[in-house]
């Protein structure tokens, strides 16, 4: 079941509302963030997510000198060849990576130095509160300096209900799109929605830089038609996915 990338960039905020929609009805597992904290902060935490972030980074500076250390001219790529104007050498391609892991370092050097919490539970519905916990989160910092926490969740029916209930199920309001969206009493905001089916994407969102991307098979390109009882609706935007 091969997927492709689908072009979104002509899509109204009403037809990504309805393809985010899809994505969760027929998705397998999904993610999400919030943008605060939505229990105490106590120092194991922010420790915690510290180190999650330190090895990360240590991991890519790992990954970078087993790159250099195999790095064969010969083989190149003609894109990387022509990043380096024409011409890569062993050398060339050294100094390329120490600067990529420098900047590695710099960014680990800083974290601990520069960083934002906010921690914003105090009008936090038991309910709200409830449906959250079972969203699997974590407190972290990604790959940002702001630290927040991430849900990472299989899409249970009632999950689903609860997402296709949310403001992704109304008319668009504006700063809610591209992944951002809010559901709930208290209520709750989450951004970056993702969602994966046999373990491969099907939809992923940036949602402060306004990017959705979305990844169907032919086979689920035809359930959409379909998809909410919507035939006119939903072959107009399935051809502007394809175009």
């Amino acid at each position: 079941m091969k997927r492709r990338v689908l072009f979104t960039g002509m899509l109204t905020a009403e037809e990504r509302a309805t393809v985010m929609r899809f994505a969760i009805e027929i998705g397998e597992r999904a993610s999400c963030r919030t943008n605060c904290l939505l229990r105490p902060l106590t120092g194991a935490l922010l420790e915690n997510a510290f180190r999650e972030r330190e090895k990360k980074i240590e991991e890519r500076e790992r990954a970078y000198i087993e790159r250099a250390r195999t790095f064969d001219p010969a083989a190149a790529s003609p894109e990387l060849r022509s990043f380096f104007g024409g011409e890569v050498t062993s050398e060339k391609y050294g100094k390329y990576i120490a600067e990529l892991i420098k900047q590695e370092e710099d960014a680990k050097k800083t974290l601990r130095r520069s960083y934002q919490v906010c921690v914003d539970y105090a009008d936090l519905d038991p309910e709200d509160e409830a449906f959250h916990a079972s969203l699997s989160p974590i407190v972290t910092f990604g790959d940002t300096n702001v630290l927040h926490e991430k849900c990472d969740f299989a899409l249970t029916r009632e999950i689903k209900d609860a997402f296709l209930d949310s403001s992704l199920g109304g008319d668009p309001e504006e700063g809610f799109d591209y992944g951002s969206f809010y559901l709930g009493k208290t209520p709750l905001y989450y951004e970056d929605l993702a969602v994966e089916k046999g373990g491969e994407p099907i939809l992923a969102t940036v949602s402060h830089e306004g990017i959705l991307d979305v990844f169907l098979s032919d086979e689920e390109l035809k359930l959409f038609p379909d998809f909410e009882l919507n035939r006119a609706r939903n072959r107009q935007i399935a051809r502007k996915l394809l175009s």
